[in-house]
């Protein structure tokens, strides 16, 4: 029925092709295996209260006498330890009941590995809290007694305040993935997933934005027992105003080098929740918004059906870019002109043929080729990629950034819901990553025949990328979006974002170049003359700031800018400014999301918060 490309792509005359083929059969026959992708650049890095902090690290005699490898409780511990240093306690051992009397609110008690606790000693936990105090637990902390013998989990129910706590049976893969915005998150990319060494864990069941077990592809992964319990973490502040981290996991469990930094990225920040230091990072998207929407469009075989396509976005008013296979378009000069009064147009290079796993050189050359064909096409030089196979290497990134590239559209293996930024040689370049069902997976693949499972395809998609905070692709074909009722599918996920009113529905390109200019985002807590070592805690009555945030721009200014704010202590009758004006803001469970607006880059701007005397510390 079909005749392939050849060369270079020039394409066989007078071919015809069914409308749910994919393109992709159409290539070459060279197949190769691509190195895997290089990992990216780390996320922005937060800014973290001031510190040092007090912290307790308990021994319990119990637990070390439990494990059957003696070196098993000690090193953890040391783990601990480290890491409570690295993040700016000043830590001490702590070994009886009467030690822990002795806490002050101000202290930290790590009970790491402690799955052996006495009545008496979580009583001495409970009395921690109960003063102000904050605890960062993990594991099956006190599930067994002080003998050891089995207590149950309502010590860990207890002191997360879950619903319920099951225990998740041993898997060959054990995921946990991190939404945008929560009180764990600063430093992580919204979704970010880890892989963890297969282990029995305790999961819970709580409500709300949690960091959660998943499987692969970012998908909650519950108890096996049907109780719903999927929570890997959680923080909380308690009525008394002492504070809670507990982990489902052991800090030597990570799968892999990058694994540990990520999870102790995301341990470093409940401790620091435990300490009441906030913290403040770039919210992920502009305007506030909880997630970004792409609608990307293959203009491959058919690619007529591409007027129609834009017809329908550009009277919705939806922002579209259209990835074209130039060798089918080159020659209608109209249709380039159409899509780019649709929105962006950009490249699927020039025969469709995979470039990932070919060498340097001819990575290049070909897609050099891509970028000055599309340009010719259009008369303006693409900026993004949609690579064929939807994969890439380190070539691939390299090429496109030489060619005057600044993104790629592709899969990253699930490794996060968000944009990454990868540094080449010549230069920074982002990879959008598609997590969703397209057309082709719904018609083909899954052998679809009513247009609506397209609509439910994409909304079940949205759905859980706005549950993440990251990035919803909604990705079609000119070959299968061939009738109205598909093409209504793009319009319907659109319409459904904007009803729910947290989306930024953008181009490729603006996408891109967001998450790049958000990535050179620095921030920092700097103290002014009436700052408190302990941050927003001792704050004056008169209104003066005791904690300032300083944001600076380095090199890509920034429009629309929101920082998300962790309080740990609260936020009653704290007041943001910005700019020396107080500023409106948004509450969180965990803190403050604070608009800053246009940020101009070499030009830092500070937030001061104050804390505003009330009229009972007046009465006082």
């Amino acid at each position: 029925m079909v005749l392939g490309f050849v060369g270079a792509g020039a394409v066989a005359a007078a071919v015809t092709l069914w409308e749910n083929v994919d393109v992709r059969e159409l290539s070459p026959g060279f197949v190769a295996t691509p190195p895997p992708p290089p990992l990216a650049r780390p996320a922005v890095r937060p800014a973290y209260g001031p510190t040092p902090f007090p912290a307790v690290v308990y021994w319990s005699e119990a637990s070390a006498r439990y494990y059957l490898d003696p070196s098993f409780y000690p090193e953890s511990l040391e783990r601990w330890w480290s890491l409570v240093e690295d993040v700016g306690g000043r830590a001490q051992l702590a070994y009886s009941v009467a030690t822990l009397d002795t806490l002050s609110a101000d202290q930290v008690l790590v009970l790491a590995e402690a799955l052996c606790l006495s009545d008496r000693e979580l009583d001495a936990v409970e009395r921690h809290l109960q003063r102000g105090g904050g605890v960062v637990a993990n594991w099956s902390m006190g599930a067994r007694d002080g003998a050891c013998g089995w207590r149950g989990w309502g010590p860990v129910a207890d002191l997360t305040g879950a619903e319920d706590v099951r225990e998740l049976q041993e898997r060959r893969a054990l995921h946990v993935t991190v939404p945008g915005g929560h009180a764990l998150s600063p430093g992580l990319d919204p979704g970010t997933r880890l892989q963890l060494r297969g282990d029995r864990s305790p999961a819970l069941r709580m409500g709300g934005s949690r960091v959660f077990w998943s499987d692969w592809a970012l998908n909650p992964a519950p108890d096996e027992s049907g109780g719903g319990a999927d929570a890997a973490a959680a923080v909380r502040r308690t009525p008394s105003g002492g504070r809670v981290a507990w982990f489902g996991m052991r800090l030597g469990q990570a799968a892999t080098p990058e694994d540990a930094r990520l999870l102790r990225m995301v341990v470093r920040n409940g401790i620091l929740w435990a300490a009441g230091l906030p913290t403040a990072a770039p919210a992920a998207w502009p305007q506030g918004n909880r997630a970004a929407m792409l609608h990307s469009v293959d203009v491959e075989s058919l690619p007529e059906n591409a007027w129609a396509v834009a017809d329908v976005l550009q009277e919705a008013d939806v922002p579209a870019t259209y990835f074209a296979v130039t060798s089918l378009v080159q020659e209608d000069l109209a249709l380039g002109q159409r899509l780019l009064r649709s929105g962006e147009v950009a490249s699927q290079t020039t025969d469709h043929a995979p470039v990932a796993g070919r060498t340097a050189q001819e990575q290049f050359l070909r897609l050099g080729r891509s970028w000055l064909d599309s340009e010719d096409w259009t008369g303006e030089a693409p900026v993004g990629l949609h690579p064929p196979e939807e994969t890439f290497d380190a070539f691939t990134l390299e090429g496109w950034a030489r060619a005057g590239g600044r993104y790629l559209l592709a899969v990253n293996g699930a490794r996060s819901a968000s944009p990454e930024v990868h540094e080449t040689r010549a230069g920074p370049i982002v990879v959008l990553p598609r997590l969703m069902k397209d057309d082709y997976n719904v018609f083909v693949q899954e052998s679809a025949i009513r247009s609506q499972r397209l609509a439910d395809a994409y909304l079940e998609g949205a759905a859980k990328l706005r549950s993440l905070g990251g990035l919803a692709v909604i990705s079609g074909r000119t070959q299968i979006l061939n009738s109205a009722e598909r093409r209504a599918a793009l319009v319907e996920v659109a319409d459904t974002a904007r009803a729910e009113g947290d989306w930024w529905l953008a181009e490729g390109r603006d996408l891109a170049d967001w998450w790049l200019a958000r990535q050179r985002l620095r921030l920092r807590f700097v103290t002014g003359d009436n700052d408190n070592v302990q941050g927003y805690r001792g704050v004056s009555p008169t209104g003066v700031p005791t904690l300032i945030v300083e944001l600076a721009a380095s090199g890509l200014s920034l429009d629309g800018l929101w920082v998300d704010v962790t309080l740990p202590r609260g936020t009653e009758g704290v007041v943001p400014w910005v700019a020396g004006r107080p500023s409106d803001f948004a509450s969180t469970p965990w803190g403050m999301r604070i608009p800053v607006g246009h940020l101009e880059a070499g030009q830092p701007r500070r937030i001061s918060f104050v804390r505003m005397e009330s009229a009972a510390d007046r009465e006082n």
